[in-house]
C-alpha cells in the first residue's frame, strides 16, 4: 500500500508540474498574438 501511496503523490505533482509548464508556454504564446489579433481588428474596422 505504501508503493502506492508514493505512486499516486508522485504521479499528482508530475502532473501539477506540467499544468504550469503548459500555462507558462500558453502564456508566453498568447501574448504575441494578441497583438496581432489587436491589429487585425484595427485593419477590418
Amino acid at each position: 500500500m505504501s508503493l502506492i501511496k508514493v505512486g499516486i503523490i508522485v504521479e499528482i505533482f508530475l502532473f501539477v508540474g506540467v499544468f504550469l509548464w503548459v500555462r507558462k508556454l500558453n502564456s508566453k504564446q498568447n501574448r504575441q498574438p494578441s497583438l496581432s489579433k489587436k491589429t487585425i481588428k484595427n485593419l477590418k474596422f
